[in-house]
């Protein structure tokens, strides 16, 4: 589905771990990211008739905010913008919303889930199955992840990342694309 913008080669993401690949999510149009938002949506209304309706949509930085826009809008509700930084996110002006309120946390692509958790941190949810639910259009397979250069080597505790994700975040993923096992 996203072959037009896998981009191959060594390639070292943001937290350390390396891939034979990788998306560009950044790189289509908003015409396709609207097309891919509006296939993305009925499952996301199906997970509602399920878990709960959502009652407010977080884009997480970069490309979760134009994602998350565009479903705010096919859903008609409220959208704010998570910023990677918490200084960045203390400057915000977000409303207070009551305990029980469904967030839907939306990034581009799900690879450890480290954006998703950082999202629920800054915004202080109780992690609750619902009150929080997580969408993305691509979720990446970590069994084609090289954690090894972040993993095992005390020198790089800055890049100690997980291995695995949380089952908290897998039980309430809704992805457009998993990658296959």
């Amino acid at each position: 589905m996203f072959s037009r913008i896998i981009k191959e080669g060594t390639v070292v993401l943001s937290n350390g771990v390396k891939s034979g690949y990788t998306y560009e999510y950044d790189s289509l149009s908003d015409e396709m990211n609207e097309a891919y938002c509006k296939i993305l949506h009925p499952k996301l209304k199906s997970w509602q008739a399920e878990h709960g309706p959502f009652n407010v949509v977080v884009g997480c930085e970069t490309q979760g905010i134009r994602i998350g826009h565009q479903l705010s809008k096919l859903m008609g509700l409220p959208f704010h913008i998570m910023p990677k930084k918490r200084i960045d996110f203390a400057q915000l002006a977000m409303p207070a919303y009551p305990k029980d309120t469904h967030w839907l946390i939306v990034d581009d692509i799900a690879t450890t889930g480290s954006t998703f958790l950082r999202a629920v941190e800054y915004l202080d949810i109780e992690e609750k199955p619902e009150t929080i639910t997580f969408a993305c259009m691509i979720r990446r397979n970590l069994d084609k992840m090289d954690f090894s250069a972040v993993s095992g080597d005390p020198e790089k505790e800055q890049f100690n990342v997980r291995s695995e994700r949380f089952d908290f975040i897998d039980k309430r993923l809704v992805s457009l694309y998993s990658e296959p096992k």
